[in-house]
C-alpha cells in the first residue's frame, strides 16, 4: 500500500515537473512574441516581437496628404503612442520575474484580429488646418439693376476639403505613404444661368412723397437703398425689418411723424412705412404669398385706404414669400418726389408680366427718370 502511494506521488511530481518545464519552454519560445494568428490591418504578425510589430505598423501609416502637387506632412506622434498602448494590451505582460511571467503567459488570452485605429481627433485637427490651404470660397453670381440696365456677373465654384472622407481614407490606407486629399466642389449659388433668366417685370408700383419734408424724405431714401438690388431665392421669405434693419439715429434715420395708437407723433425712421407699403403693392401685382402684413391705425396718403403695410422694428413686420420658379430682384429707386419699386423675376401663368402702376397716378406719365 505504501509502495502504491509512493508511485502515485512520484507520478504527480513528474507530471508537475513536466508541465512546468513545458510551460517554461513555451514561455521561452513565445516570450514577447505576437500570439499565433495575430492579424492587424490585413497582415499576419504571428511570431514577431512587440518592437518589430510596432515598427512595421508605424511604417505603414500614411505620412502625408497631397493635393495638386502640394504635400502636407502629418504629425503622427499621438497615433504612435496609441499603437504602443494598444500593443501593450495584445502582447503577454512581462514583470521581469520569470516564474510570474510564465504564470501570466498561461492565463493571458490575447484578442485575435483586433481593431487598431489611429488617433482620429489629432489627425482630424490637422486636416482642419490643412483645409485652410485647400479650400476656396464659392463666388455667387450677382445681378443688379442700374442706370436702366441689368448688370450680371458670373459666379465661380468653390472647393472644400472633405475632412471626414480624407480621414477615412488615411485610416484605411496601410500601403501608401501618401494619401490624396478628398476635395469637393462647392457649386455656384445662385448659379449664373439662374440669374440670366431674371428680367421680367412681375411688379411695378410708384408712390409719391413731399420732398419739402426733409427728415421724412431722407428716411424714405435710406430704406429704399437698403432693399434696392436685394435678391430673393425661390421659396425664400423676405423680411422687411431684417433687410432694412433697425431705424436708428446711428443708421442715419431722422425723427419724423409716425402713427401710434391713432395719434401722429414723431419717431425715428418716420416714413419708412411708405417703402414697405409701396413694396406691398408690387408684391400684390406679382401675386406673391404674403406671410405678414399690418395696416396703420390711421389712413395714409400714399396708397389707397387699407392697402398699406406698416412696420415697427421688433414688433410689426412685412414679410412675403417668393413663390415663383426663379429668383426675384428688388429694385427700389427714388426721384425728386417719388418712390418706385419693381420686382424683376421669371414670369409664368401665375406671375405674368405687369405694367407700371401707382398711386395716385401711374409713373409712365412722367419723364424718363422713372425708367
Amino acid at each position: 500500500m505504501k509502495k502504491a502511494g509512493f508511485i502515485l506521488t512520484a507520478l504527480v511530481v513528474q507530471f508537475c515537473v513536466t508541465l512546468s518545464l513545458g510551460s517554461v519552454v513555451a514561455y521561452a519560445s513565445t516570450h514577447n512574441r505576437a500570439p499565433s494568428g495575430l492579424i492587424i490591418w490585413g497582415r499576419n504578425f504571428s511570431g514577431l516581437n512587440q518592437a518589430e510589430v510596432a515598427s512595421e505598423l508605424k511604417a505603414e501609416i500614411p505620412k502625408t496628404v497631397v493635393y495638386q502637387g502640394k504635400i502636407f506632412p502629418l504629425r503622427l506622434e499621438r497615433s504612435y503612442i496609441k499603437i504602443d498602448n494598444w500593443l501593450n494590451q495584445v502582447f503577454p505582460p512581462t514583470s521581469g520575474v520569470w516564474y510570474w511571467d510564465v504564470f501570466q503567459s498561461l492565463i493571458h488570452k490575447p484578442v485575435l484580429n483586433p481593431v487598431l485605429e489611429l488617433d482620429r481627433e489629432d489627425i482630424v485637427s490637422q486636416l482642419k488646418t490643412i483645409s485652410t490651404q485647400i479650400n476656396e470660397p464659392m463666388l455667387p453670381a450677382t445681378i443688379s439693376y442700374e442706370n436702366h440696365h441689368f448688370i450680371k456677373i458670373a459666379g465661380k465654384k468653390g472647393q472644400t476639403l472633405d475632412i471626414d472622407a480624407t480621414w477615412r481614407k488615411i485610416a484605411a490606407n496601410h500601403t501608401d505613404k501618401q494619401v490624396e486629399a478628398v476635395v469637393k466642389d462647392v457649386p455656384i449659388q445662385p448659379a449664373t444661368d439662374q440669374l440670366n433668366e431674371v428680367g421680367d417685370v412681375l411688379g411695378d408700383y410708384t408712390t409719391y412723397f413731399n420732398p419739402e419734408d426733409i427728415s421724412r424724405t431722407k428716411n424714405v431714401r435710406l430704406a429704399a437703398n437698403a432693399i434696392n438690388n436685394h435678391l430673393i431665392a425661390p421659396g425664400e421669405v423676405f423680411s422687411y425689418n431684417k433687410v432694412v434693419g433697425e431705424r436708428t439715429e446711428a443708421a442715419g434715420y431722422l425723427p419724423a411723424y409716425i402713427f401710434v395708437d391713432s395719434k401722429e407723433v414723431k419717431g425715428d425712421g418716420g416714413g419708412v412705412c411708405q417703402d414697405s407699403s409701396t413694396l406691398f403693392q408690387a408684391v400684390r401685382q406679382a401675386n406673391l404669398k404674403v406671410e405678414e402684413r399690418h395696416v396703420h391705425s390711421l389712413p395714409v396718403s400714399y396708397v389707397s385706404k387699407g392697402q398699406d403695410a406698416t412696420v415697427a422694428y421688433g414688433l410689426l413686420d412685412f414679410r412675403f414669400q417668393n413663390n415663383t420658379k426663379g429668383y426675384l430682384l428688388v429694385s427700389a429707386l427714388t426721384g425728386e418726389n417719388w418712390l418706385r419699386i419693381r420686382l424683376f423675376g421669371v414670369s409664368d401663368a401665375n406671375h405674368p408680366v405687369q405694367q407700371p402702376d401707382g398711386y395716385p397716378v401711374r409713373p409712365d406719365v412722367f419723364s424718363d427718370d422713372f425708367k
